[in-house]
C-alpha cells in the first residue's frame, strides 16, 4: 500500500492537513474585516465626500456655480466634495469672525462644535431658485405673518417683527419658533435677519440672512445670536469675502 494505490488498484489522493484549518482562518478573516468595515470603515456618505470634514491646506479651489467662478481655499470648505471643484450648485464654507480666516487646528473646537457663542459664520453660495428678492419676500411673504407690521424699534437700527403663534388647524408659516429684524445695509438696500427665539429648548441660536448676489445667484451666511449687534459689520464682511472668491470680480480689481 505504501505505492499509494487503493485495494482496486486506483491511486488514491492524499489532502494537506492544513487545507481545512486554513479555510476557516480565511472565512474568518473576511468576517472580521466585513464586521470591522460596517462598524469603523467610512460610510458611503463619506465615500460622497458628504460628511463635514475640516480641511488644513490653503490650496484653492475652482468651482462654478451658475456660470460664475469662484475660488475659495480649500480650509473654508465645509465638505470634503467641495475641494474637487468643478460646476456645482452650490458650496458650503465657514470662516471665523472677526477675522473671517479658515480652518486651523488651533481654532478646532470653534469651527466643529455647535456652541451657543461660536464665532463661526456658515456661508453658502448657491444657484438662486427663489423668483422674488429679499425686498418682495419681505413684503409678500414675511410681513404678513408679523403680529404688528410696523415692528418695534431695537438698540442696533434694528426693527424687530414677531409671528403669529402656530395654532391647531392653521397652516404654520414656518417662522413660528424666530423673530425678523429689518434694516438696511450698507448699500441702502433693505435687509431682512431672522434670529431664532431665546428660550430654553433652543439650545444654541442662531442668526441668518439671505441676499441675491447676482440674477443667477444667492447666498445665505448664519451666525450665533450674541453676534446680533453686530450685525452690520458681520454682512458687510460676508458680502465682500464672498465678492473675494469670485474670479471676475478679482480681475476687475
Amino acid at each position: 500500500m505504501g505505492n499509494g494505490q487503493g485495494f482496486s488498484g486506483d491511486e488514491v489522493k492524499e489532502e494537506s492537513s492544513w487545507r481545512y484549518p486554513l479555510g476557516i482562518f480565511m472565512a474568518t478573516l473576511v468576517l472580521c474585516a466585513i464586521f470591522l468595515y460596517y462598524y469603523v470603515g467610512p460610510s458611503v456618505e463619506e465615500f460622497s465626500g458628504n460628511v463635514p470634514s475640516p480641511a488644513i491646506t490653503e490650496e484653492p479651489v475652482m468651482i462654478e456655480i451658475a456660470g460664475t467662478h469662484f475660488t475659495p481655499s480649500a480650509n473654508y470648505t465645509v465638505y470634503p466634495r467641495a475641494r474637487r471643484g468643478g460646476i456645482r450648485d452650490e458650496v458650503s464654507l465657514y470662516v471665523l469672525w472677526p477675522l473671517m480666516n479658515g480652518y486651523a487646528p488651533a481654532q478646532r473646537r470653534e469651527f466643529i462644535e455647535n456652541d451657543p457663542d461660536t464665532r463661526r459664520i456658515d456661508i453658502t453660495i448657491s444657484r438662486r431658485t427663489s423668483p422674488f428678492n429679499e425686498t418682495q419676500r419681505f413684503e409678500t411673504l414675511y410681513l404678513p405673518q408679523t403680529v404688528d407690521q410696523r415692528g418695534v424699534k431695537t438698540p442696533y437700527h434694528l426693527s424687530k417683527f414677531t409671528f403669529k403663534d402656530q395654532r391647531a388647524n392653521v397652516p404654520t408659516s414656518g417662522y413660528a419658533d424666530s423673530e425678523m429684524f429689518v434694516g438696511v445695509d450698507n448699500d441702502n438696500q433693505l435687509l431682512a435677519l431672522f434670529c431664532f427665539e431665546e428660550r430654553e429648548d433652543i439650545r444654541s441660536p442662531e442668526c441668518w440672512r439671505e441676499y441675491e448676489y447676482s440674477d443667477a445667484i444667492e447666498v445665505s451666511y448664519r451666525f450665533k445670536r450674541p453676534y446680533l449687534p453686530e450685525w452690520r459689520a458681520i454682512d458687510t464682511k460676508v458680502r465682500e469675502f464672498v465678492a473675494d472668491l469670485d474670479q471676475a470680480q478679482q480681475a476687475n480689481q
